[in-house]
């Protein structure tokens, strides 16, 4: 879920930018910082926490589990002084999320014909951004490796000056120590199918359009492909999400809900079955500006619930989050 969550406050950074013009009303450093607090939790078998460590059987999606969270998420930028050129470091909604934490750097250009165009990539992190080495191990405590993500995007908003924005992004993965099916399966073959490394791509294509004083509704589709090394990992995910924004003097409130399926190409030696499934969820995050008439300053209010159902149970999962913060914006 915290994956979710850095979407929900990048969306409303995203949200506020679309809607002005230029990138930033004055040239220079601006920095941006969000502190939440709120309780988060779920179920799924991939999650590397402690109820999980050991599981009895494969025919359940593991442990349910909540925790208090705590978290910043930040953005800092700098602005030349055409105010058409902008370079900034910070979490974005637009990545090809594999991990749980991820950042990126970027330039985003204003052009003459109203288009922005931006440019950004994100490193290779470990932190936080585990997994298991060998996810089906039953009956033992299972171990933790480490998972890399990097890649880069590409986005041309506002095309020509029109609502409709396309974006392209690519992610690399790879898995540190993998050990996936070597310990439940004897034919190399079955193995190698479990591969997780893999290349990521995905192309996006969404508008926004006002429908009432205030209220602009951001329709978006998305497909997805993964190609892993091991061809019962590698999908093709076609997504749908439409955004409500809702903006009110000093208020601003977002939902967002999205559905998808997700097609694997290669039965999973583990289950003989593939593990295609269906995905939906729902996020929203209110904002108000200047609470107690403090300048720089928004409070925020978050929620947010998805949920994936597969063929294969071991693979089902749903994960929900509510939070509140404070955000600070120089």
């Amino acid at each position: 879920m915290l994956k979710g969550l850095i979407c929900l406050i990048s969306g409303v950074f995203v949200s506020y930018a679309s809607l002005a013009r230029p990138l930033s009303e004055e040239a220079g450093w601006q920095f941006t910082l969000n502190l939440n607090v709120g309780l988060t939790g779920g179920q799924s078998q991939l999650k590397t926490n402690s109820e999980n460590e050991v599981t009895n059987d494969l025919d359940n999606s593991g442990q349910y589990r909540t925790s208090v969270m705590g978290y910043p998420l930040g953005r800092i930028q700098y602005t030349l002084d055409s105010l058409e050129t902008q370079f900034y470091l910070g979490n974005s909604r637009d990545q090809v999320a594999t991990a749980q934490l991820q950042y990126e750097l970027g330039v985003i250009q204003q052009l003459n014909d109203g288009s922005q165009l931006t440019f950004a990539v994100f490193p290779r992190l470990s932190l936080l951004n585990e997994t298991w080495a060998d996810p089906f191990l039953v009956g033992s405590k299972r171990e933790e490796t480490k998972e890399y993500t990097a890649g880069g995007r590409i986005a041309v908003e506002q095309i020509f000056g029109s609502p409709f924005t396309l974006k392209y992004a690519v992610a690399s993965s790879s898995v540190k120590e993998e050990l996936s099916g070597q310990n439940e399966l004897n034919n190399p073959d079955d193995i190698a199918a479990l591969q997780r490394d893999s290349l990521y791509q995905r192309v996006e294509v969404e508008t926004m359009f006002p429908v009432a004083r205030g209220l602009f509704l951001k329709p978006t589709v998305q497909y997805t492909h993964r190609n892993a090394d091991g061809n019962a990992n590698s999908y093709e995910q076609y997504t749908g999400q439409l955004s409500f924004l809702l903006f009110r003097d000093r208020h601003l409130l977002v939902t967002t809900i999205n559905a998808g399926i997700r097609n694997y190409q290669q039965i999973n030696p583990i289950f003989n079955e593939k593990q295609d499934l269906v995905r939906a969820g729902i996020f929203s995050i209110y904002s108000y500006k200047r609470p107690f008439d403090w300048q720089h300053w928004s409070w925020t209010m978050m929620a947010g619930y998805n949920q994936e159902k597969s063929d294969i149970s071991f693979y089902d999962n749903y994960g929900f989050i509510v939070s509140t913060g404070l955000t600070y914006k120089y």
